[in-house]
């Protein structure tokens, strides 16, 4: 495999700051994770079998990004 769940959870971090530069609200990427989460129903791989991160760990680690990036908070104005 060329890409990793290393990759992935780099993406996400890169996500948090393109979004929040580009004036769009990172925690939109919560929301996705969560359609992820829901549509892969009880009968998910279990994550070291699987080549991306299961969307619990990539909430976890986007709520991690927006806090590194923005310890005192969210820049206002951000489009949702």
């Amino acid at each position: 495999m060329k890409f990793g769940r290393a990759d992935e959870l780099e993406s996400d971090k890169l996500g948090v700051r393109f979004l929040a530069e580009s004036g769009y609200d990172p925690r939109s990427m919560l929301k996705v994770m969560e359609v992820l989460k829901s549509a892969g129903g009880g009968s998910r791989t279990p994550e070291f079998f699987s080549t991306h991160p299961n969307p619990e760990n990539r909430i976890e680690h986007i709520n991690q990004a927006i806090k590194e990036r923005y310890p005192n908070g969210l820049p206002a104005g951000l489009t949702p």
